[in-house]
């Protein structure tokens, strides 16, 4: 009778389930990316959140750059860092600092996604301007003809965006200041003194005009003016120039306290 051979074990079978799991873990971020091409709101908000869970906790304590209280500091306070911290926006714009405050975080991701409503996902990375520094959060509408030469209104097919500004920051915690500004061509302006009270009679009708319409409390607010001294751009174009009659809302780094 034939001896049998003992039974030969395959040591490769291994790969068969390697292989299978490499072609899901494939097909996975496959997915992932397609969706986050879908949707860049919402991806962003997903790697924000994860960003934030791993930057919490004993193993990770990290300085968020917020600050408490709010009587000690003035509302016109304007101790700002060179250039900013300019944030993400939907269209994939990169950080170029560390997370701010968790609060002012979550008002960013609520201005983007509510503004995005009036411009569309698209408009938003380009019109809508969000950055931080050492004041807290700057919100800028880089859309032209904001204002017309030397009106202290914002034009009415605006005013839709100006709401949903206002409306976010009505339901914030936080002390607000509305700088208005000027271009060039508006040194003497018709009807005021200066430039300078004309940018600030255009923050002011910011003010009163969210005041009115969202009962914000006005010792959260206030309000300056700089004229033509700090313009977006230095191009002569009438078309570009009018970029920089504008206004800009700050939300600083320090809560509101009910007196």
């Amino acid at each position: 009778m034939r001896k049998k051979h003992p039974e030969h074990v395959n040591l490769e079978r291994w790969l068969v389930s390697y292989a299978d799991f490499i072609t899901l873990l494939f097909a996975f971020f496959v997915i992932m990316y397609a969706l986050s091409q879908a949707d860049m709101i919402k991806f962003k908000k997903f790697t924000e959140g994860v960003h934030k869970a791993f930057s919490s906790g004993p193993m990770g304590m990290v300085d968020m750059g917020g600050s408490s209280g709010g009587k000690t500091v003035s509302l016109l306070e304007n101790a700002e860092a060179p250039g900013g911290r300019a944030m993400n926006l939907p269209a994939g714009k990169t950080n170029t600092s560390a997370d701010p405050d968790p609060q002012l975080q979550e008002v960013k991701e609520m201005l983007e996604e509510t503004v995005s409503l009036e411009l569309g996902s698209a408009d938003t990375a380009e019109k809508l301007q969000l950055q931080f520094d050492s004041r807290g959060l700057i919100v800028r509408v880089a859309t032209k003809d904001f204002f017309e030469p030397g009106e202290v209104e914002v034009r009415d097919d605006l005013r839709p965006i100006l709401d949903r500004i206002g409306r976010v920051l009505s339901k914030s915690h936080r002390l607000i200041r509305v700088e208005g500004h000027s271009d060039s061509a508006e040194a003497e302006p018709a009807g005021y003194l200066s430039d300078w009270e004309l940018s600030s009679a255009r923050a002011a009708w910011v003010v009163k005009y969210w005041i009115q319409r969202f009962g914000f409390d006005p010792t959260r607010l206030a309000v300056a003016g700089y004229a033509h001294f700090r313009p977006l751009t230095q191009k002569a174009d009438p078309i570009e120039r009018a970029k920089n009659r504008r206004v800009e809302v700050i939300i600083l780094n320090n809560q509101y306290e009910t007196p």
